[in-house]
């Protein structure tokens, strides 16, 4: 296994230790034998430790490019979103259309509050992930609404496994939604906290494949840290509507 991340300079500094390691067992009388194989396993040993710390050097900088080209991806999807409704608002005031116009400011204005509520939510890997989700899942649109004051990180469980809990269970209905042949998937959650109890409301309308699986899945991402209740399905929405409950009990 540790010889999987050796790299072949890594690999020829180790097998180039059989040589002063033989002149010791051919000249053990030799005190420069031993002096050799002293020097030659000093000189590999930071050889070894110079590779290590290049291989993890790039492996940091293939890290921060990628989280940089996923933050440009994020930045340009929220422009091109922001150029949408900038270039419908301008048409309805164009068009002398005010009450039309105001529907607009009031959904811009909705959005921003609900991005800035993700944004503090007090999980920074969470929140990337919802943030940044409409430039990785084009099979779904994802709405996520939290309470006010609602901060995860103030809760009693661990951010890491929280944060790997509910992202893991976004990720279920993301792999298996459908791309419907007209409209659009939307998955809809919704953050609250009652009576020592974190819930969250998970809506989902659109076609799911293989969802007599789905609950078992999201079970498996709870991890006994949360417990599912399946709603009523909701007919009178679309025959397709679920809503799914996921209880985090708190401590008094």
């Amino acid at each position: 296994m540790m010889l999987r991340g050796i790299t072949l300079w890594g690999l020829a500094a180790l097998l180039s230790l059989s040589l002063p390691t033989a002149a010791i067992f051919i000249w053990h009388h030799s005190w420069w034998s031993l002096i050799t194989f002293v020097l030659w396993t000093f000189a590999v040993g930071s050889l070894m430790g110079l590779l290590e710390r290049r291989k993890h050097r790039e492996h940091c900088d293939r890290l921060l490019t990628r989280a940089q080209l996923s933050t440009i991806r994020t930045l340009s999807h929220h422009r091109h979103d922001w150029m949408n409704e900038l270039q419908i608002l301008y048409g309805y005031l164009r068009l002398n259309k005010p009450d039309k116009a105001v529907a607009v400011v009031d959904r811009i204005r909705e959005r921003m509050e609900q991005e800035s509520r993700i944004s503090q939510i007090g999980i920074p890997e969470l929140a990337a992930f919802l943030l940044s989700f409409r430039t990785v899942c084009d099979t779904l649109r994802l709405e996520v609404e939290i309470q006010d004051g609602l901060y995860l990180d103030r809760l009693s469980y661990a951010a890491e496994d929280l944060s790997k809990t509910i992202i893991g269970l976004v990720n279920v209905i993301r792999f298996r939604a459908v791309s419907p042949l007209d409209g659009e998937n939307v998955l809809r959650l919704l953050f609250s906290y009652l009576e020592n109890t974190f819930k969250i409301e998970m809506i989902y309308e659109g076609e799911l494949a293989a969802a007599e699986g789905v609950i078992v899945e999201l079970e498996k991402c709870l991890e006994g840290i949360g417990q599912l209740d399946q709603g009523e399905e909701q007919a009178e929405k679309s025959p397709q509507a679920r809503t799914m409950v996921i209880h985090f009990p708190l401590p008094a």
